[in-house]
């Protein structure tokens, strides 16, 4: 029996190690795909949700922390663009914008509701670019083009019912939202694009827009808009909050003709204050034609941005003030997607369905190992349980970089063995097993705080978990 100094060392010991990250890059295409990675999320157990395309439908995508499949399925929405946002909701599952339509998930992925209406007066073909869940618990959908041609918000419950649409813009048919996002003061703020035209033709929506930013209450109603760029075509595909304030966008820019676009469009990026008046843009190029898609931040208060460039390779690239800069081409085929993970790494999603973890300097190769294609940790952890707290079954997981005998006993807090839980030889690798809240006997044990360790070899560690009942 261990006593309480003892639970106290370990959980001390426990609290000071730190996860190291995983990285790996899979491929996540699938068979008869007609979309790509191009939406990915962490999740609450550290694995990743992907949003795609398969034979014509929508199709979701789970990975676990290491990029292996745990489940996948296709939802009939017409949508032969596949899906183009997808978030883990509150409640543990998944909601996520089609080009025609939002589909609301459970958490292995079935189908709970979607809303697919397309009521009289929105326009031919109105479609969804994004989507998020607001802190009020309702859902925003943005995109375009409704109403004739303007841009789209449509705020949904958390059943599906449409509560309020909102249309944007002019009547130029082009007018689109690409990313939105809940400020601190739980309003919203959609970014996309606003056609201007030119003296000839006022509503030419090839190649004469401009960066657009709407700030909105949580009814739609505008609180402030601004426009940003030059005589020809500006565009923001995507928004992050800057931790030391304001707002960082990431789009394209194309500096000279239009009929010079397609070859010289280069990566724009945009700062603005809270207010969104403009504190800093920039523009990036490498070689030739460059698309910035998406953009997050990093450890440490930087920004981090994902692009396409040349011959749709890959574009990483980090800075800030207290960051080192990084400026990385690779492979993947047009990076789409880019999110900072738990670890302080970032996972991105490509086009061609390339999925990358990476550590905080892009790198995705080194802190494991494979051996006959099965990925060793470099070290011994114990993994918080999940979901914490629980009510009845809990998972629990740990590293093992060698062989080992493994031992897993959950103590009450009074440091009496509640289970023997796992008492075997095991070999490397990353290794879950499960709780039901029993006792050595089968017997259901009370509601409270227990705590769970694990001996390894040499290596100890503690962990508590909650139940409840």
């Amino acid at each position: 029996m261990i006593n309480r100094l003892s639970i106290l060392l370990f959980i001390s010991l426990a609290v000071s190690q730190q996860d190291s990250i995983i990285t790996f890059a899979v491929d996540v295409w699938p068979e008869n795909s007609c979309g790509s990675a191009g939406s990915v999320k962490q999740t609450s157990d550290d694995g990743y949700i992907i949003a795609g395309c398969k034979s014509d439908s929508a199709w979701l995508l789970k990975l676990d922390m290491y990029g292996n499949q745990e489940w996948e399925n296709t939802y009939n929405l017409m949508d032969y663009w596949g899906t183009k946002s997808v978030i883990q909701t509150s409640d543990g599952g998944y909601l996520f914008a089609g080009w025609v339509g939002i589909v609301k998930v459970d958490s292995l992925g079935e189908q709970e509701w979607k809303n697919q209406e397309h009521p009289s007066g929105m326009g031919a073909y109105p479609y969804y670019e994004d989507v998020i869940e607001h802190s009020n618990g309702k859902y925003y959908a943005v995109g375009g083009p409704g109403n004739g041609g303007q841009a789209l918000m449509v705020k949904f419950s958390s059943d599906g019912e449409v509560l309020n649409r909102k249309w944007f813009g002019n009547d130029c048919e082009n007018d689109r939202f690409k990313s939105v996002i809940e400020t601190p003061d739980s309003m919203l703020i959609m970014v996309g694009a606003q056609v201007h035209g030119n003296s000839q033709y006022p509503c030419s929506f090839e190649w004469y827009d401009d960066l657009w930013i709407v700030k909105t209450n949580k009814n739609g109603s505008i609180l402030w808009e601004r426009t940003y760029g030059g005589p020809y075509y500006e565009e923001a595909h995507d928004i992050v909050k800057i931790e030391s304030g304001g707002y960082g966008i990431i789009g394209e820019k194309c500096p000279n003709t239009p009929s010079n676009c397609e070859t010289s469009t280069k990566v724009y990026f945009v700062q603005v204050d809270d207010e969104g008046l403009n504190n800093e843009n920039e523009v990036f190029q490498n070689g030739g034609f460059s698309i910035g898609k998406s953009i997050t931040t990093t450890q440490n208060g930087g920004i981090a941005w994902v692009g396409e460039t040349g011959e749709y390779s890959t574009w990483l690239y980090k800075w800030g003030e207290n960051e080192e800069q990084v400026d990385v081409v690779t492979g993947g085929v047009g990076g789409v997607n880019i999110e900072r993970t738990t670890d302080d790494g970032f996972i991105i999603g490509t086009w061609a369905g390339t999925l990358m973890k990476t550590d905080s300097e892009f790198n995705f190769d080194q802190t494991v190992s494979v051996v006959n294609n099965i990925a060793i940790p470099i070290s011994f952890f114990l993994h918080q349980n999940y979901p914490n707290p629980f009510n009845p079954v809990t998972t629990l997981r740990y590293d093992l970089p060698e062989d080992a005998l493994v031992n897993i006993t959950i103590y009450d807090m009074m440091g009496r063995i509640v289970n023997n839980l796992v008492r075997n030889q095991q070999t490397a690798g990353y290794k879950s097993t499960r709780w039901n809240a029993t006792n050595n006997a089968g017997q259901p044990v009370s509601a409270g705080l227990y705590l769970y360790t694990i001996d390894a070899g040499q290596f100890k560690q503690t962990r508590k978990m909650v139940l409840l009942k």
